[in-house]
């Protein structure tokens, strides 16, 4: 027979053990209970698209992306620093079910809620929205920075000619826009929920291509300042040439590879130019005679003559150097007159015709005598005529001497106290062995060498008066 207090000790055991089952089956019942709650609801800590959605049903949830989406704004900022907001409704913006909510829920097992009822979860599912895109483009040419009476397009620097020379003129950033690429960012930014977008982060602004600092613009702008900054003039037959910076910018060339120079062409034509004005020696010249009568002199050997070559070289340096002032073209001979007339103011006159000379000086006769020229009855001793020439050499006291001869002397020795070559050996000198014989037809067959034989005191006047480089015409 079982001791009484056996059957109580296993009476309490199977209560407590009663007790547990129930218990855990009650466990069991909550458990399932709240695994069926999250079948339908999201765990705590869930968060979607930025919602906090703890608890939330699927239809809750698409609830609040829907009121969500419906207070969506757009800032715009542009360059300015001034923003503006393009709002859902404007664009009449929408949530579109596409189900990815719903696959979140299914995808929550919620068998294992304690697992992940309190560990939290964030997602991020495609908000499918909808607008009107057509609006968008009215919408933001409503806005300011893009209403047409406010674009300021953009402008390249340049390059301006001025009076003192050129300089460049900075380049205009302007506000204007790329209005496709704006557009096709606030798109974008609509699809993706994006609530700001910086017009200048984003490279929205159209810009200069060619600015003031750019490194071609700015030499291109030096060198032509460098090239047209002389100023030169040329005095020639009292007209005055001027080089200035007018003058350079229509000789400027460009080479291939864009750089400039000034034209050697055009530096050559302008001494051409002024040479063709002031070149007097060679060819023939016009003479007016003693008497009025204007003749053409045959052989001119008397005049200014340019060196061309060295005067262009002389502008060439002087352009190159940027100098200022006067220029003088480089002579390879000079006359004694400036002007057309280039005799100056003192020359001498030879008529073989009527063996008579004249000294003129500042449009006066000084001396006017009777010569002997060269000897017509001997052969090679005819004073050469036709020409002009200019004195070489003045000299006093002097002994002429002539040809040597096969004995080795001087054809003839002769002493004269004054002589002034003009041509070869050809000159004016006094020959004391004429006595005062002169003019008339002496010349014919007692003529002299060659020279101009003078009394004395006609030749001592005519000394005094002219000097290395006075014309002597002889017709």
């Amino acid at each position: 027979m079982l001791d009484i207090r056996v059957l109580n000790s296993y009476g309490k055991i199977i209560i407590g053990i009663s007790i547990i089952i129930i218990l855990l089956l009650l466990v069991a019942l909550a458990y399932i209970w709240r695994g069926s709650y999250f079948k339908e609801h999201f765990y705590k800590g869930t968060i979607i698209n930025g919602i906090d959605c703890s608890y939330m049903t699927t239809n809750q949830v698409k609830a609040t992306l829907q009121q969500e989406i419906s207070s969506y704004q757009l800032t715009i900022t542009t360059k300015e620093g001034e923003s503006y907001t393009i709002t859902g409704p404007q664009m009449h913006l929408a949530y579109i079910d596409d189900n990815k909510v719903d696959e979140l829920m299914d995808s929550q097992e919620p068998l294992f809620w304690i697992k992940k009822a309190f560990s939290g979860s964030t997602y991020e599912v495609s908000a499918n929205t909808t607008y009107q895109e057509e609006s968008i483009e009215p919408i933001l040419k409503s806005l300011p920075f893009l209403r047409p009476e406010n674009i300021i397009q953009p402008q390249d620097a340049y390059m301006q000619e001025t009076e003192s020379g050129y300089n460049i003129v900075a380049e205009v950033e302007g506000n204007a826009l790329d209005e496709a690429k704006v557009l096709n960012l606030v798109q974008e930014a609509i699809k993706s929920g994006k609530t700001e977008l910086s017009l200048v982060d984003e490279q929205c602004y159209l810009i200069p291509s060619l600015r003031q600092d750019d490194t071609a613009l700015v030499q291109k702008v030096n060198d032509l300042n460098h090239l047209t900054r002389a100023n030169l003039s040329y005095n020639v037959c009292g007209e005055t040439s001027t080089i200035d910076r007018n003058v350079l910018k229509s000789w400027l060339v460009q080479d291939e590879q864009g750089l400039y120079s000034i034209d050697p062409a055009q530096i050559k034509a302008f001494i051409n130019t002024l040479a063709d004005k002031r070149d007097s020696y060679g060819g023939t010249r016009k003479f007016t005679t003693h008497e009025g009568k204007e003749i053409t002199l045959g052989i001119n050997k008397y005049g200014w003559m340019i060196n061309r070559e060295d005067s262009i070289a002389a502008l060439t340096t002087a352009i190159n150097e940027g100098q200022q002032g006067e220029m003088e073209l480089v002579y390879s001979r000079k006359a004694q007159g400036t002007g057309s007339n280039d005799l100056g103011n003192v020359y001498v006159e030879i008529s073989i015709d009527k063996q008579t000379m004249w000294c003129y000086k500042d449009g006066q006769v000084v001396v006017e005598t009777p010569i002997v020229t060269g000897d017509m009855s001997k052969e090679d001793r005819a004073t050469p005529k036709n020409g002009c020439w200019a004195i070489f050499r003045k000299t006093t006291d002097y002994t002429m001497k002539g040809p040597i001869q096969e004995n080795g002397e001087p054809e003839y020795t002769t002493h004269v106290n004054y002589w002034m070559p003009f041509n070869g050996g050809v000159g004016i000198h006094d020959l004391a062995s004429r006595g005062n014989n002169f003019g008339g037809n002496i010349y014919l067959t007692n003529g002299s060498h060659g020279c101009i034989n003078t009394p004395l005191a006609a030749v001592k006047t005519i000394y005094e008066t002219v000097s290395v480089g006075t014309p002597v015409i002889v017709y």
